[in-house]
């Protein structure tokens, strides 16, 4: 509901005074792509393009010219450690490269809301802080709203806000402890 994939069936998901719920499905595709970066746990990269062109797929939508389009993606490629990679197929590169092609893909739109579910759950422990601190460096360095869903315990402590959910009610807690 947050990205606007799913609509409430009571209460209200507001990005930016609009209300998800309310608006029809061609303004919701339109706000999805031009406010919403979405980061998934299995990357979700298509196989037959290079990097470049994965990230490319984001900007589509949003009817750039193939130009801007390139500049674009080189420059979030680059953002991410991977500006000599983007010649390169998803099967040319390791995990936690992948995984940094679906981050320059979900902030290449220059989103208001980067959502990211499990984006560290295909990595190693290693990559997964490597991943983590680019995702917390983006996230501060665009100012942009950054919600993660992870059970992993020790990503959720990284997070200066927790919201948890259990038994259908949702708890709010401030963390102290996180970055």
């Amino acid at each position: 509901m947050l990205g606007g994939l799913d609509r409430p069936t009571a209460g209200q998901v507001v990005l930016d005074g609009v209300d998800l719920g309310a608006i029809s499905e061609a303004r919701l595709t339109k706000v999805r792509a031009e406010s919403i970066g979405f980061v998934f746990q299995s990357f979700n990269l298509i196989p037959t393009l290079t990097a470049q062109e994965n990230v490319e797929t984001a900007l589509v939508p949003l009817g750039l010219k193939t130009a801007e389009r390139r500049a674009r993606a080189a420059e979030a490629l680059e953002s991410v450690g991977l500006g000599e990679r983007t010649g390169h197929l998803p099967a040319e590169l390791s995990g936690g490269q992948q995984q940094r092609v679906a981050i320059a893909r979900a902030l290449v739109k220059k989103p208001k809301v980067l959502l990211a579910d499990e984006p560290t759950g295909n990595l190693d422990e290693s990559t997964r802080d490597e991943v983590m601190d680019l995702l917390e460096g983006l996230w501060k360095d665009h100012g942009l709203t950054f919600v993660m869903v992870t059970h992993d315990s020790a990503l959720a402590k990284r997070a200066p806000r927790v919201a948890t959910i259990e038994r259908g009610r949702v708890t709010v807690t401030e963390n102290l402890f996180g970055r």
